[in-house]
């Protein structure tokens, strides 16, 4: 984003900056910004471009988010002025776009608002976006306003909630965040979806998976403990690293419950354990 001016060139940069990121293997980006008009008013675009196709940055995001990334996105601060609606790259069908609420959970009268051009829900969700507190340039603790706001609180919920569900792909994580939300039968142009509940996420997970497994010592050194309820005669173990490459898959009598983590370089991993009815992940650190 370069602040002294407004200009197409501006959607390259985000797309080189979001190719980067995918080569260092970043799994979630958050945007807290939206273009819509620009200096030459030739490049500006009309709200019949919001179609998730024609905006360069737009395409770019879809491109992203095929790869296996989460693109989290600001709606935009329109709502109450003369364009009102979201803006790029924020209408692309793909990408996660929060609008902004206030600490009451009544939607912001600046929260851009959908539909897109082609008639998709948009925001996606809303998080708290009005009179919340920030530190400012000067490192002071102020209240301010703005879908800049919400959209990274959100994002962070993201990584957390894939943190939960390792094995979850980017499309299902954003897709349980719109089921929990409180307007999820109900959406609508401003709210979208509504507000996600993340108690109610980890509430279901918990009812079907309570108890089911159980791993020690954690964290480990050469032989890792699995307690797995479960009638099936043979575990099937995967390992991951924190890039998500696996780096061991073997298969143990359910009745031993032990695998061996001696070869593993010290640091954290998913392990992955399945039978014929569950799969379930959880961290581990190797010592």
């Amino acid at each position: 984003e370069d602040g002294n001016q407004e200009m197409p060139i501006e959607e390259s940069h985000w797309v080189e900056a979001a190719e980067r990121a995918d080569s260092l293997g970043v799994d979630i980006i958050n945007t807290s910004l939206g273009y819509t008009e620009y200096d030459n008013p030739n490049y500006s675009y009309t709200y019949e471009d919001m179609d998730g196709k024609t905006a360069f940055a737009s395409r770019g995001a879809e491109i992203a988010f095929s790869r296996g990334m989460i693109l989290v996105t600001s709606a935009g601060n329109s709502g109450n002025g003369e364009w009102k609606y979201i803006g790029v790259p924020a209408d692309a069908k793909s990408v996660f776009s929060i609008g902004a609420v206030d600490p009451d959970r009544n939607i912001a009268s600046f929260s851009s608002y959908g539909p897109t051009a082609d008639g998709r829900i948009k925001p996606d969700v809303c998080a708290e976006g009005r009179n919340v507190y920030i530190i400012n340039p000067q490192g002071e603790i102020k209240k301010s306003n703005g879908t800049s706001f919400s959209s990274p609180v959100l994002c962070g919920v993201v990584a957390c909630l894939w943190e939960a569900y390792p094995e979850k792909t980017n499309a299902e994580i954003i897709q349980m965040l719109r089921e929990s939300a409180h307007l999820y039968e109900t959406p609508n142009n401003h709210e979208g979806y509504g507000i996600p509940n993340i108690e109610k996420i980890l509430t279901a997970y918990e009812v079907t998976n309570t108890n089911i497994l159980k791993m020690y010592p954690n964290p480990v050194q050469d032989v890792l403990q699995v307690k797995f309820k479960t009638s099936s005669e043979f575990l099937k173990i995967k390992i991951y690293d924190v890039l998500g490459r696996k780096v061991l898959q073997t298969e143990i009598p359910s009745s031993l419950k032990k695998i061996n983590v001696e070869s593993l370089s010290s640091g954290t991993y998913i392990i992955q354990v399945q039978d014929e009815k569950n799969k379930i992940s959880q961290k581990i650190i190797k010592e």
